[in-house]
């Protein structure tokens, strides 16, 4: 039995550290968040007036398809009163989304040793960190992770079952494993159209790959293009989907929209490869991973995939995630949705290159002793990366609201304003506005206009007609 693949030691250590860097603000940052005013207490407010299943009919059938989303939403926790989980669910949030990408990476690079999988996973979220559209958008505004980052982690999880699916031995194991795999493609489906598009992709690619690629007949990947199109159709057949569509008459013009779309995956594209030390992590991989492809004595499936096929599915995967914003509502996709777009564009970079080393060393064009960096030359990159972490703005702007107090004054003062809504009598409250407003955390405020729904929301989780901002402090 071959040993882990062992990198030296300083190298791990490193990337840890620099899993490190990108995490402990996060979570730190979690324990200072609190619902927005922006949809979180309109759902609540829902159910307090309809009902709990009535409430998400109400939203299936006026507003949206999200299914499972909706279900997410309506379980928050001000469901129970407790404005407070929505720290532990943000915390959950960061460490879910880590332990998803170190699963995955474990699978697919089973010889490293546990502390090289966590330092690529470090470099991934310290990449995803740096050049992140919306830090509050994925990881503190519930209705925004819930339809972006939750599927995100569940996609990331559903592939790793899938690579598992296939190393079980036939039984009851294996066809329960096939179920929960199913279960995940039904969940996804139901939480965003971005993320929709993306699991109908990867399950009908994995299919035609399968069939057409490998000649093979698959039941299991049968089984998931069958869960994929009933979650589809409950998707799609929703009135509130059809309603929200139509509300744009810019939306459905499929040229204009795939020409936009386009041209977006571009911009960002370039914005990403050279504003982030992306190309400094692809040196340091194009060194690594021919020794990972050295250390296999059989063939690795996951990398003995044709690069075209590679390639279509990366750039599918990303067109598709941009697509239903200009098709669908006809506006450039949400800073929610570029988060999204980002995360797969790191992913499927590093997998393509992946691809390519192995097609490379593989054909024997190149060995590994052939891609060895002297330490003189990784002490130079490894620089470059700490000097591009400092002056990172996202990263200098959440340890500036967590080190400096921004959070925490966040934190003090809505805790104030619940307290102070409580005990105001009559049925329309007035609150100041807030003064710290971290960027990390902070959304919006409560609205100044008495008839508007986040007014009304608000006001009716707290028993009140409306929660008004003043105008003045």
């Amino acid at each position: 039995m071959l040993k882990k693949l062992q990198q030296p030691l300083f190298q791990d250590i490193f990337n840890v550290g620099l899993l490190a860097i990108a995490v402990v603000p996060l979570l730190a940052l979690a324990l200072y968040n609190h619902p927005s005013p922006v949809d979180d207490y309109c759902y609540i407010d829902t159910v307090f007036k309809y009902g709990y299943f009535e409430a998400m009919n109400f939203y299936y059938t006026g507003w949206t398809g999200r299914y499972f989303g909706i279900l997410l939403n309506h379980s928050n926790p001000l469901v129970v009163k407790w404005a407070g989980g929505f720290k532990l669910l943000s915390f959950l949030l960061v460490l879910s989304l880590t332990g998803s990408l170190y699963l995955l990476i474990r699978e697919l690079f089973s010889k490293f040793s546990r502390i090289a999988v966590w330092g690529l996973t470090g470099g991934i979220m310290l990449l995803f960190i740096l050049k992140i559209m919306s830090i509050v958008e994925a990881f503190y505004w519930m209705a925004a992770f819930v339809t972006y980052t939750v599927p995100n982690i569940l996609t990331l999880y559903w592939i790793t079952v899938m690579i598992r699916l296939y190393k079980q031995p036939s039984g009851t194991l294996q066809k329960l494993t096939a179920v929960w795999a199913g279960f995940l493609v039904f969940a996804v489906i139901g939480c965003s159209e971005t993320n929709l598009t993306i699991m109908v992709l990867l399950v009908a690619g994995w299919f035609g790959y399968q069939l057409v690629i490998r000649r093979r007949w698959d039941n299991f990947a049968l089984f998931m293009v069958i869960v994929a199109v009933v979650s589809c159709y409950i998707f799609f057949t929703s009135p509130g989907n059809a309603l929200r569509m139509n509300g744009n008459p810019e939306g459905r013009n499929f040229t204009l929209s795939t020409f936009q779309s386009i041209k977006k995956l571009v911009q960002l594209s370039i914005d990403w490869i050279f504003r982030t030390p992306l190309l400094v992590f692809t040196i340091l991989w194009i060194a690594i991973l021919p020794k990972f492809f050295s250390h296999y004595s059989t063939t690795i499936p996951y990398f003995k995939v044709p690069l075209w096929v590679v390639l279509l599915g990366y750039l599918g995967v990303l067109f598709v995630q941009i697509f239903p914003s200009y098709y669908g509502i006809g506006i450039e996709p949400a800073p929610r949705v570029i988060n999204s777009v980002y995360f797969y564009f790191l992913l499927g970079w590093f997998y393509t290159l992946s691809v390519l080393l192995y097609w490379l060393y593989s054909s024997n064009t190149f060995g590994a002793q052939n891609w060895y960096l002297p330490p003189s030359i990784k002490a130079v990159l490894a620089g470059l990366i700490l000097v591009s972490t400092l002056f990172n703005t996202n990263l200098r702007m959440l340890y500036g609201d967590w080190l400096r107090g921004r959070a925490a004054a966040y934190d003090q003062e809505l805790k104030a304003r619940y307290e102070y809504i409580e005990q105001t009598p009559g049925d329309t409250v007035y609150v100041a506005p807030l003064q710290a407003k971290p960027q990390s955390l902070y959304l919006d405020d409560a609205n100044p206009d008495p008839k508007h729904w986040w007014s009304k929301c608000m006001g009716g989780y707290f028993g009140k007609k409306a929660v008004v901002l003043k105008a003045t402090p």
